[in-house]
């Protein structure tokens, strides 16, 4: 379906992120208006919360503030490929610095573009391409056009996202995600002890860089064995 030509010359890519803050309290000493602006995001949240969810705006914090890049953070980037043999290769930047994440980041983006290659990942064009341009923007980067959607027409993307091909365009049908495709498509899933739910406890109450760093990185190569997977 996927041309493989198409597959080889394709940068993969997955982001972890976390809350700006661990809770609402500390985002409260930090920037009293920003975590006011939190408490008016969480009206719309609170109509939408799961089953059993906690519709307090901590805990909401807590849940889902990093879902929001302008109230969250990007902890983990990982980039893969694959050689001319056929093999992932996998690169990663993470920890505490995310100004310093988001220019290393931004440079294997203009990489990217220069080589006139796509970036390929799982659900980037509704979540992980904004989320890194508006990080990028907060934090005083100009993100690289690869990233800018804004002015161009569609056939003139740079992305190849899966959960859109997987899709086949269809309208009004469940989500679905890596985990879901993958296991569908006989992939090894990456979902083991961590998911995304669980980044934002392990970066700021476990300190845990390097178990999120593995998580995302099992996202990337997990995404590139699916597009594998539909190539021909």
């Amino acid at each position: 379906m996927i041309p493989k030509n198409l597959i080889e010359s394709t940068v993969y890519f997955d982001i972890e992120t976390a809350g700006l803050y661990n809770t609402l309290g500390d985002l409260k000493k930090e920037d009293p208006h920003l975590a006011d602006l939190w408490v008016k995001r969480c009206k719309w949240l609170q109509k939408n919360i799961d089953p059993g969810e906690s519709s307090d705006p901590d805990d909401l914090w807590i849940n889902r503030s990093s879902l929001h890049p302008e109230f969250g953070r990007v902890v983990c980037v990982s980039f893969g490929f694959f050689t001319p043999e056929g093999m992932e290769k996998i690169t990663s930047f993470y920890g505490e610095d995310e100004k310093d994440i988001l220019e290393k980041t931004n440079k294997i983006l203009a990489n990217t573009r220069s080589k006139s290659y796509k970036l390929g990942g799982q659900n980037i064009k509704n979540f992980d391409i904004p989320y890194l341009g508006k990080r990028m923007l907060i934090n005083s980067i100009t993100p690289d056009p690869i990233i800018q959607s804004w002015n161009r027409k569609p056939w003139e993307s740079a992305f190849i996202d899966l959960a859109e091909i997987f899709s086949f365009g269809s309208w009004g049908q469940t989500f679905s995600s890596l985990d879901l495709i993958s296991h569908v498509l006989d992939v090894p899933s990456s979902k083991d002890n961590l998911d995304g739910s669980k980044v934002h406890s392990h970066f700021w109450d476990k300190k845990a860089s390097e178990e999120i760093k593995d998580y995302c990185e099992k996202d990337v190569i997990c995404t590139m064995k699916c597009f594998q997977k539909i190539s021909s």
